[in-house]
């Protein structure tokens, strides 16, 4: 902290740096790893050494459950507010960035009058739309959403919204997820077991309804009945509820270099997502492997995918024949095949990795 006007702290409700496959902790882990600006890192990690802090929540037993609400989720987030009371004896104002668990957003805003002068909470929110009481967000000094449509349509679901605010994104690797040319394509997919002249469609996501799986497994057979060149995988989940037709590989959970592997060879991409995206970065890492978009409009997806061309919106998403016709309509034209010489290059600076931690470290050092 030596020469630091502020004192910088970050609080994750996952332990950081993370070592599962994660969202924002991959483009976490990156940040920590390239630059310096935090002071002190508060999350779950059991290797509590010099600024990692190991903040854990603590468990509410059925004594605890007789508390008001308010004494028990202090209770719960003791390890955070604890550890920045005993950072705040430095006597520098702390810089605070929370990252999405509400829960703690609470806990430290109910103590930010015991923390030294010019403290400040700044909230990352990965979600599309923010809804936080007044009394809340009267002691929030920022929120970062990921979309400016994020922001607009938590502003107009508030009556009141007070916290200055940042738009940041996200960011993905383009060292990992880039395209490759068609003979490197071509090359690729034969190494893989594939033809060259396969049409490959890629689902990816869990296998939470919301994003869409149940209608994706009822598509199944009307997509393959189109071309008997195509098929199909599905990645993130291997626990489908049906037997998958031929044609249909599902390759479950992948690291991300494995993950490029199969996008980059892939044709089309189907985010089949039912619920407002915040910002959609499987959505991103498809696009920067060049495949061609299938989506809804929901959320931040517009906004995400607005400099990319190779995409087309589905009007309907929860009626099949929205999906199915107009996936038949862009094999019949061809469209998906036109290809603009620049894409690569472009993609390549889309949404990057680099890109976003000069926002990042922009946003969090600005007075």
């Amino acid at each position: 902290m030596q020469g630091k006007k502020l004192c910088y702290v970050l609080c994750s409700d996952l332990p950081l740096p993370f070592e599962g496959i994660g969202s924002w902790t991959d483009e976490m882990n990156y940040f920590l790893k390239n630059t310096q600006i935090f002071d002190f890192i508060l999350s779950p990690n059991p290797n509590s050494s010099g600024k990692y802090i190991t903040c854990n929540k603590n468990q509410v037993s059925l004594v605890h459950r007789f508390l008001s609400f308010e004494r028990r989720k202090s209770y719960i987030y003791r390890a955070y507010t604890k550890s920045l009371l005993e950072i705040g004896k430095y006597d520098k104002p702390l810089k605070i960035l929370v990252i999405d668990d509400q829960g703690i957003l609470k806990a430290i805003a109910s103590i930010k009058d015991k923390l030294p002068a010019g403290s400040q909470i700044i909230y990352y929110f990965h979600g599309h739309l923010l809804n936080i009481p007044p009394s809340l967000m009267y002691k929030i000094d920022e929120v970062f959403f990921l979309t400016k449509r994020g922001y607009l349509e938590s502003l107009s679901n508030s009556l009141q919204f007070t916290p200055e605010v940042k738009v940041l994104g996200n960011g993905v690797s383009s060292e990992i997820f880039n395209m490759l040319s068609q003979k490197e394509k071509s090359s690729q997919r034969k190494k893989m077991g594939f033809e060259e002249d396969d049409i490959i469609i890629t689902w990816m996501a869990n296998s939470r309804p919301v994003k869409g799986i149940h209608l994706f497994l009822k598509m199944l057979p009307l997509l393959l009945s189109q071309d008997k060149r195509i098929k199909i995988l599905i990645i993130g989940t291997s626990n489908l509820p049906i037997k998958t037709p031929e044609r249909v590989i599902v390759l479950g959970v992948l690291q991300p270099e494995e993950l490029a592997k199969y996008l980059q060879i892939s044709d089309f991409y189907f985010f089949t997502s039912l619920w407002k995206e915040g910002f959609g970065l499987s959505l991103v890492e498809a696009i920067k492997c060049g495949n061609f978009i299938l989506c809804p409009k929901n959320g931040g997806i517009e906004e995400v995918t607005s400099d990319y061309s190779r995409k087309s919106f589905v009007e309907y998403p929860n009626i099949l024949e929205s999906w199915t016709s107009l996936f038949q309509d862009l094999l019949r034209t061809n469209r998906w095949k036109e290809i603009e010489p620049e894409l690569a290059l472009n993609m390549n600076k889309f949404y990057s990795l680099d890109s976003w931690v000069d926002r990042m470290e922009k946003a969090l050092l600005e007075a």
